[in-house]
């Protein structure tokens, strides 16, 4: 990831968004929704990335998300065809942003110029390939606002057209955006039959000599109304497995040789300072082992209520002689039913979203594998991210083809089955950090390379630990397979799977297409998972048209439950402040949005009661995830897991927050007092974690939260 860019990127929006680079994007595109910018691997200069950046930015700046979510919708539901309306909105708000931007920062208008001169001078969309006189209008329009308003192309426009170029050029707001869009759309219903083609034959619909062309244009000139993923133009997804799991992941051993590998002239390489790392270690010491006390004692409280007592059927000697006045003259002995084996395998976004807190998240992650050494549970953390082969093969000891060039492996070759709708692994890895099969030397080392690395900063990066993709989807499917294997080979009852992300997944990708999709399409009213890895089958309905990802992940975190008795917990790392888009995420669901709408407009909800800020569930949501850093999701919010927290940026709990047991009362109570002013969020999150751990309930305080109305 090129930091400059990102800062860059960061500075002009004035937010910390996320940003990453993906080889396999076709052109640069920003989620208006996730705050996520992506950004094709292109050989060209620093200028055009930089203008893609600047454009990008002027939609994460200027173009409302949920403003266009409500106008689609209501375009959808007035007969228009929702892609179409799109592409033309797309163009004309591209105009718009571009404009602005311009404004906002004058110094980017250079950029725009280069930048765009670069990509015509490199022909990188085949321009010069294409009679600009046969494809659609809509295209027409943008290659005139990008290039040939500045006077690289020639784009001969008739009057009609440089009329609608001029309505397009004088758009301010973005409902003009959609006014306009709709209006060079033409009517959806059937009297507007033959404008609605003769407007298909200009904006796309129709065909066209060109069509190869347009195709490409559609690709190198997308706009970003559309949230992550194309649409899903099946009803079927296959997950069929690997021949060989450990081929989607980096081992211990890759990952630690490769803080050995040197990339670049300034790139640091060193032994790892373990004395400093153990000094960290001891202070969290204290803390830990009042949780593993924690944890012993609800362990014996549960292995108590285990207990039975039974009678043996023999004569109690001893009290025969009350036999007139007691039925209790057997002797009877205690039953005990054997305790369950628990094991658990954490999963740590490694995307670039997490740049901000993934020092924290490591830092609260160490704290997790202490525990489970000191308590000798067998787990497992894997980070999650897209890996691309070259990383994890040097290029001198790669295979080569006939040119000598590097031989990429094929996919189908480690595929359990090949066949229709089977969704590609591609690039998505599990990184092992840290794992209970390692000797705890070896452990430790690792561990205190990675603390280095994100905490200390005092090592560089290796190309395996670098902030990528959110590839969630695939990496459910890996760590499925890892976990039934893994469950087997140790004799694990009750494996708990934690998930811990801040972000919404990628869109996957099939066999034979080249899209990443997201979201179901309009042709189809559900979608069946076929699940080879675990031999479940799921059909799921499209309750949100844009859910599709997350829906897949809940039909394998279902079959992780039904197949292997697995405790799924999810956990969102969130800001300081519950902003009103976690709370719409995270404790209101669809139905309630849908109701409360519906009482609005019939006049049951008044309009100064429609606010969140009036909401009673949102207040008091904002003053549990003050006091306590952590707020448990709605249970129908995330399909497929048991709980789903939203916690604080977690910060680290040292020595100096165990809370003394020892001296008087006034010691006591002084250090507890002390302690629960510190750090309250990673003390709730620790202590919930050891509840996750030993079986206990989760929902602490979520029934009364919502008992509480979200609007009215």
């Amino acid at each position: 990831m090129n930091t400059s860019l990102s800062i860059f990127a960061k500075a002009l929006a004035s937010e910390n968004l996320s940003f990453s680079f993906n080889a396999k994007a076709e052109t640069a595109s920003f989620d208006v929704k996730s705050r996520h910018l992506v950004m094709p691997v292109w050989n060209v200069s620093e200028t055009v990335q930089t203008m893609l950046i600047a454009h990008e930015i002027s939609h994460a700046l200027w173009t409302p998300y949920e403003l266009s979510r409500t106008l689609l919708d209501e375009a959808e539901a007035e007969g228009y065809k929702i892609d179409k309306l799109q592409r033309i909105a797309n163009m004309i708000e591209d105009v718009r942003i571009e404009k602005l931007m311009k404004v906002k920062f004058p110094g980017t208008r250079r950029d725009f110029f280069l930048g765009y001169k670069e990509i015509n001078d490199l022909d990188l969309f085949k321009f010069n390939e294409m009679d600009l006189t046969k494809i659609a209008l809509i295209y027409r329009l943008n290659i005139h606002f990008k290039w040939g308003v500045l006077g690289f192309i020639d784009v001969n426009l008739s009057a009609e057209e440089q009329e609608i170029a001029d309505m397009v050029d004088n758009v301010v707001t973005f409902e003009q955006v959609m006014v306009l869009a709709k209006f060079l759309y033409g009517s959806p219903d059937s009297k507007g039959k033959k404008v609605e083609e003769e407007k298909d034959q200009m904006f796309g619909e129709g065909n066209s000599e060109d069509g190869e062309s347009e195709d490409m244009m559609e690709k190198g000139l997308r706009g970003t109304l559309s949230p992550k993923g194309k649409e899903f133009t099946s009803n079927t997804v296959v997950l069929t497995g690997l021949k060989d799991v450990n081929e989607q992941i980096v081992s211990t051993d890759q990952l630690s040789a490769s803080f050995f590998e040197k990339q670049y002239e300034t790139h640091i390489i060193k032994e790892p300072d373990l004395a400093s790392y153990r000094t960290f270690v001891r202070e969290s010491d204290a803390f830990l082992r009042q949780l593993v006390a924690q944890f012993e004692r609800k362990k014996a409280a549960d292995e108590i209520r285990r207990e039975r007592p039974k009678q043996t059927g023999q004569l109690n000697l001893d009290r025969l002689h009350q036999y007139r006045t007691h039925d209790d003259i057997f002797l009877s002995k205690i039953v005990k039913k054997d305790g369950k084996n628990h094991g658990i395998v954490f999963m740590l976004d490694f995307s670039s979203s997490m740049s901000q807190t993934i020092e924290h998240a490591y830092l609260q992650v160490l704290q997790l594998v202490w525990f489970c050494e000191k308590a000798k549970i067998p787990f497992e953390v894997f980070a999650f991210t897209d890996v691309a082969e070259y990383y994890l093969i040097p290029q001198d000891k790669c295979e080569k083809d006939e040119n000598g060039f590097r031989k990429y492996r094929n996919p189908d070759e480690n595929a359990a089955r090949i066949c229709k709708n089977a969704m590609q692994y591609g690039d998505a890895r599990l990184i092992n950090l840290a794992s209970s099969r390692d000797d705890a030397a070896k452990r430790e080392r690792l561990l205190c390379m990675i603390y280095e690395t994100y905490v200390a900063n005092s090592r560089s990066q290796p190309n395996l630990l670098r902030l990528g993709g959110t590839p969630t989807v695939e990496c459910i499917a890996v760590v499925s397979q890892f976990m039934k294997e893994w469950v087997a080979a140790n004799n694990i009852q009750v494996p708990t799977l934690m998930v811990v992300t801040d972000g919404e997944p990628n869109g996957f990708q099939i066999k034979d297409s080249t899209d990443y999709c997201g979201q179901y399409s309009e042709e189809f009213s559900s979608v069946t998972v076929t699940n080879d890895i675990l031999e479940t089958v799921s059909r799921i309905k499209k309750s949100n048209y844009y859910s599709l990802s997350n829906d897949v992940i809940g039909t394998m975190l279902d079959s992780l439950r039904q197949k292997l008795n697995t405790r799924v917990v999810g956990m969102f790392v969130g800001g300081k402040t519950l902003s009103q888009g976690d709370f719409q995420k995270f404790c209101v669901v669809e139905q309630e949005r849908v109701d409360a709408q519906e009482a609005y407009r019939t006049g049951k909800i008044k309009r100064d009661r429609c606010s969140i800020d009036q909401s009673e569930r949102y207040l008091a949501a904002m003053e549990m995830y003050k006091n306590e850093g952590c707020l448990i999701a709605h249970k129908d919010a995330f399909t497929g897991y048991d709980e789903f927290f939203l916690i604080k940026t977690p910060k680290i709990v040292k020595d100096e927050d165990a809370i003394s047991t020892s001296g008087g009362f006034t010691k006591v109570k002084n250090t507890f007092i002390k302690t629960m002013g510190k750090r309250a969020g990673s003390r709730v999150f620790l202590s919930r974690y050891v509840d996750i751990v030993s079986g206990q309930p989760l929902r602490k305080g979520a029934d009364i939260l919502y008992s509480k109305k979200y609007l009215g």
